[in-house]
């Protein structure tokens, strides 16, 4: 569908990329949206071909940045991963300029990742070596259900290698306004679509659980045969999961 409606009144989508990986894991998001929204992506600190070294920061400072330079008082934001932690920690921040979360294979803070992976990227990462912690990290099982397709495996990947383990060598630290944002989550009324693959780790998935089960307005659904990369996985499936979510929040 095209939209005939200027840019400036179209409803403001804000995608928040994943750990390791960024903006252009929403390429499919952008072009299936972008026709009736105003779609925004960013590059959270540390992540991304542009990125630098930058110390302790904010990542929600950079969603607010970002709907700053846009021009945006209030959006959807749609996290994915550890960008789910970001749209919630902004929410806390900056609750009157969200218009609905949502939360794909999200990520909450104070909780056990189950990741792995990470101490041995770490580890090699501060030897020297961040092409193999990159390798390591992209053989976790966080990655089984992508590596089923070569191509969409790949394309991952490529966005992956230019990642260039900034966080594991200490060199961007995030600052959060809560680190244990479970027992707030009460405090967050904004309409929530919490969305998970059926084949996603059992850490993240009792977490995705947690976000529904916390959050007073959230509403859970799982996209079945995929795992962590939910929004690539199953591309189709997860556009009309969120474009009925926020047309459903458009129109109270």
């Amino acid at each position: 569908m095209t939209s005939t409606r200027p840019e400036v009144n179209r409803p403001a989508l804000l995608f928040v990329h994943g750990f390791s990986l960024d903006h252009r894991m929403w390429r499919r998001q952008v072009e299936a949206l972008h026709p009736e929204y105003r779609v925004i992506t960013v590059d959270l600190p540390g992540f991304g071909p542009q990125a630098r070294d930058c110390g302790l920061v904010s990542p929600a400072e950079q969603v607010e940045r970002a709907l700053d330079r846009a021009g945006v008082m209030t959006a959807h934001l749609i996290g994915h991963s550890i960008g789910a932690a970001v749209a919630v920690d902004f929410a806390f921040l900056h609750p009157r300029r969200v218009a609905s979360l949502t939360l794909a294979g999200p990520l909450m803070l104070g909780r056990r990742t189950g990741i792995e992976a990470w101490g041995r990227c770490v580890s090699l990462a501060n030897e020297g070596d961040v092409h193999t912690a990159l390798d390591v990290w992209l053989d976790d099982p966080l990655y089984d259900g992508l590596r089923r397709h070569d191509d969409l495996f790949e394309e991952v990947r490529n966005i992956v290698l230019d990642y260039g383990a900034a966080h594991w060598l200490g060199r961007v630290t995030n600052r959060w306004s809560d680190p244990d944002p479970f027992p707030r989550l009460e405090e967050l009324h904004h309409p929530t679509l919490v969305v998970a693959g059926s084949l996603e780790i059992p850490s993240f998935k009792t977490m995705a659980d947690a976000y529904a089960k916390g959050l007073p307005s959230a509403r859970r659904e799982e996209v079945h045969d995929v795992g962590h990369l939910v929004n690539i996985e199953a591309a189709e499936a997860f556009n009309d999961h969120l474009r009925d979510f926020v047309r459903g929040v458009e129109k109270t």
